[in-house]
């Protein structure tokens, strides 16, 4: 599926009411690294549920367009962060904002989108007590995401992290933002609290497939379609779902070969290539594809829940299974 034929005309309005959010002008350096990653493209995904969860349970997408922005706006800011702590080049085809402006003004400008994104919260048309629920949501869902990170990074020290401990990290730093967006949707779309918990389920599980098929990616996409290095994850010492199951699939011999590569910054395309051969071997590429489709399922079931047009939460199981599918 792509998403822009898709849903074109969704991405379109949040493409421009995200470049309406972020018009400051001065200093000219800070709100030009600010805008930098989020306006250099990205799928808009994010948002884009939160609009379909919000008619799906019978809500205007529009009226939901403000809380779509801010969850677009802090997933920027996370990723300007990550850059740095990842030392990342690349992203989205472009370079990071760090390394065109500065590791210190990246620093800001991150800053700078996080405080924006609760900024642009109070567009919401709500009740009082709605946006209080949503905000508590929001704020809730950041921590969740510091947390994975913190998770992520103390993971490339050790040797000894398991599937389960991927899956706590992954359902923090990635699966709680877009629950965070399923469920805000439902709320503001006047859902029932049925209907809101189990779209929230649904963007956990979504989220969950989301992920892994980003690792399945990072060793077996396309450069010019992912817009980042291969490799990068292995280079980073990054324990994904793929490393967790060669390690404990992989004879002596296929263990000091990863232990090799995997966290080597110097590691050349060569070796990354072997690696992949050697992870194909173990099973632990095809186990990555197909856990990622197990939560998609997962995903699509919850959808079963809710209480909504069936139209839309067509779309919405169609894009559970894009996420687990995807090439980029």
């Amino acid at each position: 599926m792509d998403l822009v034929e898709r849903f074109g005309n969704e991405i379109e309005e949040i493409n421009e009411a995200l470049k309406d959010a972020l018009m400051e002008k001065e200093p000219r350096e800070l709100y030009d690294a600010a805008r930098h990653l989020p306006l250099a493209g990205g799928k808009r995904l994010r948002p884009l549920l939160v609009l379909l969860a919000s008619r799906a349970v019978g809500g205007s997408g529009y009226d939901a367009l403000p809380f779509g922005l801010a969850i677009e706006i802090i997933h920027n800011f996370t990723l300007v962060h990550d850059d740095i702590m990842d030392r990342s080049t690349l992203r989205r085809g472009v370079e990071t904002v760090h390394v065109k402006f500065g590791e210190p003004t990246a620093i800001i400008a991150g800053d700078v989108l996080f405080a924006k994104a609760f900024e642009v919260m109070h567009k919401l048309k709500v009740d009082d007590s709605i946006f209080r629920r949503l905000n508590g949501l929001l704020v809730k869902t950041v921590k969740e995401i510091c947390e994975g990170q913190q998770l992520d990074m103390e993971f490339e020290k050790r040797t000894d992290v398991k599937e389960k401990d991927y899956l706590t990290m992954i359902e923090k730093k990635t699966a709680a933002l877009f629950s965070c967006s399923t469920e805000g949707g439902g709320i503001i779309g006047g859902g029932s609290e049925r209907s809101i918990r189990a779209l929230a389920n649904y963007g956990r599980y979504l989220g969950l497939a989301f992920q892994i098929r980003d690792d399945y990616l990072d060793l077996c996409g396309k450069e010019e379609e992912i817009g980042k290095r291969i490799g990068n994850d292995i280079r980073d010492g990054k324990k994904t779902i793929i490393i967790a199951h060669a390690v404990e699939n992989l004879d002596d011999e296929g263990k000091r070969m990863l232990q090799s590569v995997l966290g080597n910054k110097n590691a050349s395309d060569d070796d990354i290539s072997r690696l992949v051969g050697l992870l194909k071997e173990a099973g632990s590429i095809d186990y990555a594809r197909e856990r990622a489709l197990f939560y998609s399922e997962l995903a699509a079931k919850e959808l079963d829940k809710v209480e909504g047009k069936m139209e839309v939460l067509d779309d919405l199981k169609e894009i559970a299974n894009y996420a687990a599918t995807r090439e980029k």
